[in-house]
């Protein structure tokens, strides 16, 4: 019950209480009346006989009453009208005006659950999509952190792949060094004479040093070049010469393959006697093949076991040759 519901109540006492003051200085007022009255009759007239003539005056003395009691009622109502005239409004029963108060209340607290309800939803639903943002990012910084890692990795692997590079061309252009010929030079030293050797032999070498899918190859290049003899060529146009069964020329090839399989020399006279060992030589045909493929040889072009003279790419001929050397 709110401030105004306990004034009109407060009210609504007052005016009882003022009625009931009224109605009981009505009441009083009657009597009183009545009393009046009867005390304005003559204490004879009881003891005389009643005449004719005494109704009109009794009739007169109750119309007096009458009209005393009738300006009582009229004063009564006056004060009656001017005590609700007071009033704030229409008199409410208190309890029933309450009614529309508690169903607003209940309405209102039904209205409050609502709110309370929506605000929690609202919340409930404000952490699931920060609970899921809080999962997204984590798992963009794990992507990140592994697309860096991955990063660094192909970084790594770049590096190592270009330092290789350089240290193989590095190698290369020595090893070319080492077999360029210089034109026009003076070899100097002696040139031993060649010995003869056999195809069973030779075979038996190669067989020994090269992969088992190159050993036709390495007998047709053997044959074409010496007959798989243990010759030495004439001088070629700078001067240098070619040795052995695989013909290995003099003007660094020799000199470079002996280094590479651990064969020492003094001199280039010693390295053409050791190329002219056939083992030693079959040996020395393996490093070169090793580094540069059969495109040293200008047999194995002719022979079309490669596609072109100084050229490593294979021929239509590769590995169609017997272990003789012979076209299959």
């Amino acid at each position: 019950m709110g401030d105004e519901d306990y004034e009109v109540e407060r009210r609504l006492r007052k005016g009882r209480r003022t009625f009931a003051v009224v109605t009981l200085m009505l009441v009083a007022a009657l009597v009183a009346g009545g009393a009046w009255v009867n005390a304005q009759a003559p204490a004879a007239v009881a003891l005389e006989p009643v005449s004719a003539q005494s109704a009109p005056a009794i009739n007169e003395r109750s119309a007096d009453a009458e009209a005393v009691t009738d300006r009582l009622a009229r004063a009564a109502g006056r004060s009656m009208q001017s005590l609700a005239a007071q009033l704030p409004g229409p008199v409410v029963n208190p309890l029933e005006s309450q009614a529309p108060t508690v169903a607003g209340a209940e309405a209102a607290n039904g209205e409050y659950a609502d709110t309370l309800a929506a605000l929690d939803d609202a919340e409930k639903a404000a952490a699931d999509q920060l609970s899921v943002t809080e999962d997204e990012l984590a798992q963009a910084e794990k992507d990140r952190a592994k697309a860096a890692k991955d990063l660094a990795k192909e970084e790594a692997a770049a590096a190592k792949a270009i330092d290789a590079a350089i240290s193989s061309a590095i190698s290369a252009a020595r090893a070319q060094a080492a077999y360029t010929v210089p034109l026009g030079g003076d070899y100097g030293g002696s040139v031993p004479r060649g010995g003869s050797t056999s195809t069973a032999e030779v075979l038996d070498l190669v067989s020994a040093n090269f992969p088992a899918d190159q050993v036709g190859n390495a007998m047709a290049v053997s044959r074409c070049e010496s007959g798989h003899g243990n010759r030495v060529s004439k001088p070629n146009t700078n001067g240098s010469r070619d040795f052995g069964v695989f013909q290995i020329n003099d003007g660094g090839t020799l000199q470079a393959s002996l280094r590479a399989i651990g064969v020492g020399f003094s001199d280039i006279t010693e390295a053409r006697k050791k190329a002219l060992d056939p083992a030693i030589n079959v040996r020395l045909a393996r490093v070169i093949w090793d580094s540069r493929g059969w495109q040293p040889w200008t047999c194995a072009a002719k022979l079309k076991i490669v596609s072109g003279l100084y050229k490593k790419t294979p021929g239509p001929m590769d590995g169609q040759f017997d272990t003789y050397g012979r076209a299959a």
